[in-house]
């Protein structure tokens, strides 16, 4: 069992290994290593992707920002790197590109299923009840547990009534 042990690290991407270790005693020599990956001649997309999000973490959101742009001129479908940059947009309130983001993403990748949920709050905060409230409904059997559900059917329920985030001049 030992030549196993042994064996494991090297089988690792070293992407992953630059991430496992940010979370370690040492986090700067991660953030180190996937800078390296991520400068090289031919970049590692992962890499860089992975600066992103840590630069999101670190509430470094313009660098974030770029790096995930970065990510994408290199890899144009790279679901992750857009999908950061939708959960971005989504933060910062714009909404109409942030649904193209998480619509882009989805239609890539069905198991980004959360993108549903997102969706719909970005269309609830445009005010777009309609398209919301599809969302939400596409969403609930992906909802990972009953506590996630019933808020989704609360959202249903309060948009049904009129009372919606988007419109509460």
């Amino acid at each position: 069992s030992t030549s196993v042990e042994t064996e494991l690290p090297s089988s690792l991407d070293p992407v992953d290994l630059a991430v496992e270790k940010v979370s370690g005693p040492n986090p700067m020599e991660g953030i180190l290593a996937l800078r390296e990956l991520a400068e090289q001649d031919e970049p590692n997309v992962d890499a860089v992707v992975w600066l992103g999000i840590f630069g999101v973490q670190s509430g470094q959101l313009d660098k974030a920002r770029e790096r995930f742009s970065d990510a994408l001129t290199l890899e144009p479908s790279h679901s992750e790197a857009t999908w950061q940059l939708a959960l971005l947009d989504m933060e910062e309130g714009a909404y109409d590109r942030a649904v193209v983001g998480f619509e882009t993403v989805m239609d890539q990748d069905s198991s980004y299923a959360n993108g549903l949920f997102f969706t719909a709050r970005c269309y609830e905060a445009m005010g777009n009840v309609d398209a919301a409230r599809i969302r939400y409904e596409e969403y609930l059997p992906f909802a990972p547990d009953t506590v996630i559900e019933q808020r989704v059917l609360d959202f249903i329920n309060r948009l049904d009534s009129g009372d919606s985030a988007g419109t509460n001049e």
